[in-house]
């Protein structure tokens, strides 16, 4: 039983006052047991009969004129559930009486409030207004979620997103059936971030050589819809070439007569840009030469004559000619979008329409070769943990790269799951989403691959065991979509009003009175709202051994550690 302290004499709905039968010092020890003076956001309790209320204190104030029968002080309280035998039941059900008394809670009842009800669990740190209570999570909560993390910077969201990675994978050397991937934009999570070096695959991808690491995926994956997206097509004239390309299973010998076709009909661009980057794989093409006077191919024979495309014994040379077929499979769609681009050229398309297309392609294409592999092999390889560090990567392959492997991942998991049983869950996480999930109207050339991608992997990747992390200091940045899909937040500090209007939006579960004190939460410290949680928590996170923290400290200068040197 809890101590008394006081009795209600208001209800209003689920406003409740109560006036407190003496002021307390900061802690109260009875019958050798401490309790925390009532404060704001500590919990109390009421009976109605045999049940216990609880409710949350929202307000503290004296007001002598109307003092009531004890000391004139009053507590503002919210009704947030109920006690059902040890359980704590969430919702109004039943409310307090006029004249109750108002007691502290113990502590087991404390911990019957956020009891999670499975064994395995673990603690992320303590109360915020009571050091001596902590916060478990259940890990069946948690880690099958999708989870939003979101704070300033400095506010300790690293740190937080890094604590769950950390106990996730403790569990995972024990058992299978989890993966952890997470996107690193800016190359935070090598060496032992989260875990030991041994137990993750960490991809070095960069675009600036050929000398990164390289993302084993199956290039026949990649289909025709997805194609048009990556090279950004635009609807009319481009999108046919590319569906063109995708379906094309022609012969040498068809490509030879299209060949012939562009050379005779004088498609000067289409066949330079050929000589230019097909050389390899068609045998006596820079042969043709163009003139550009009379606009037509010729060849020179050795004796220096000039046969024209004209003539009738042009023929022979075309007949020259030897097609081979690309064996990478990312320059054989290359290969084939040239041919396609003539087939198009041939019903009527401007070349000047389609071009921009083959420049993107040439470019995308070996931007891919720097980044991935064609193979089956798993991305995890031997490890439960895969690490993509992007730090390095252009601006373009930086938003591809997340949604291409986030397509690949979400199609594995679809086809990996019979019977309707999920066979293993994969959770995918982005840090610093906010570069990579934003919201852009104005040029949404590869934004919106990205976007889709991931929106997809949110709203459906949860019956396929897919779920989705982001943390990120500016969630006003990020779709909203993809916000308001999140089961789990922890919320540090915002200041920002339009990061804290999408918060107030998308997070059904604060009320005005825990959005009130994001702006004053302090490094470490926020709030925990969600399906993994009864009721709001707040929370001082435990900070990680420094091992295993991300590459994100705060700069030091002066004493041990800084990196000012004294002359």
């Amino acid at each position: 039983m809890g101590k008394e302290i006081g009795r209600i004499v208001e209800v209003r709905g689920i406003r409740i006052k109560a006036e407190l039968y003496e002021l307390f010092p900061p802690y109260i020890v009875e019958r050798g047991r401490t309790y925390i003076a009532p404060r704001i956001n500590a919990y109390v309790k009421t009976k109605v009969g045999l049940n216990e209320i609880v409710c949350q204190i929202t307000g503290e104030f004296c007001d002598e004129t109307h003092k009531g029968q004890f000391t004139g002080c009053f507590l503002e309280l919210s009704v947030k559930g109920y006690f059902e035998g040890n359980t704590f039941v969430q919702g109004l059900r039943l409310l307090p009486m006029v004249a109750s008394t108002i007691e502290l809670l113990d502590e087991n009842e404390f911990k019957n409030i956020n009891n999670s009800g499975s064994n395995k669990s673990f603690c992320i740190g303590k109360d915020l207004f009571d050091s001596t209570q902590e916060y478990t999570l259940c890990f069946d909560s948690i880690i099958p979620s999708h989870v939003g993390i979101f704070g300033n910077t400095g506010s300790g969201k690293s740190n937080t997103l890094t604590r769950l990675l950390y106990e996730y994978a403790k569990v995972l050397r024990e058992y299978n059936g989890g993966k952890i991937l997470l996107f690193d934009l800016n190359n935070e999570y090598g060496t032992d971030s989260i875990c030991d070096r041994k137990e993750k695959k960490i991809y070095c991808l960069t675009t600036r050589n050929d000398r990164g690491d390289k993302i084993p995926i199956n290039f026949d994956e990649l289909q025709e819809d997805e194609w048009c997206l990556l090279l950004n097509a635009s609807e009319a004239t481009q999108r046919p070439v590319i569906k063109t390309a995708y379906k094309d299973n022609r012969t040498e010998e068809d490509y030879k007569k299209l060949i012939s076709r562009m050379i005779k009909t004088g498609q000067y661009h289409l066949v330079k840009s050929m000589q230019y980057h097909m050389s390899d794989y068609i045998d006596g093409i820079n042969n043709f030469v163009w003139h550009s006077t009379n606009e037509i191919y010729y060849v020179k024979t050795k004796s220096t004559e000039k046969v024209y495309a004209s003539a009738e014994e042009f023929e022979r040379y075309i007949d020259n000619i030897k097609i081979k077929m690309p064996e990478d499979r990312l320059n054989a769609f290359l290969f084939k979008l040239y041919f396609a681009t003539a087939i198009h050229m041939g019903y009527g398309t401007q070349y000047e329409f389609i071009s921009p297309l083959l420049r993107r392609a040439e470019k995308l294409l070996s931007d891919f070769n720097k980044i991935f592999v064609d193979s089956n092999e798993s991305i995890f390889m031997d490890s439960n943990i895969a690490i993509i560090q992007l730090a390095n990567v252009n601006k373009d392959l930086i938003e591809l790269v997340p949604a291409i492997i986030t397509s690949h991942l979400f199609q594995e998991q679809v086809n990996a799951k019979q019977e309707d049983e999920i066979r293993n869950i994969v959770n995918i996480i982005v840090d610093e989403a906010h570069n990579l999930l934003y919201e852009d109207n104005t040029n949404y050339k590869h934004s919106k691959v990205t976007i889709e991608a991931f929106e997809k992997a949110i709203k459906e990747g949860r019956k396929f065991g897919l779920f989705l992390w982001i943390s990120s200091q500016r969630p006003s940045d990020i779709s909203q979509t993809i916000i308001s899909q999140m089961h789990n937040y922890f919320i540090h500090k915002l200041v920002n009003p339009y990061d804290l209007n999408r918060i107030r939006k998308a997070v059904a579960f604060l009320d005005e009175n825990s959005m009130n004190t994001l702006t004053v939460l302090g490094p470490g410290e926020c709030i925990v709202s969600g399906t993994a949680v009864k009721m709001p928590c707040f929370v001082h996170m435990d900070q990680l051994e420094k091992e295993y923290r991300p590459s994100s400290e705060n700069v030091k200068l002066f004493g041990e550690g800084g990196i000012l040197e004294k002359k």
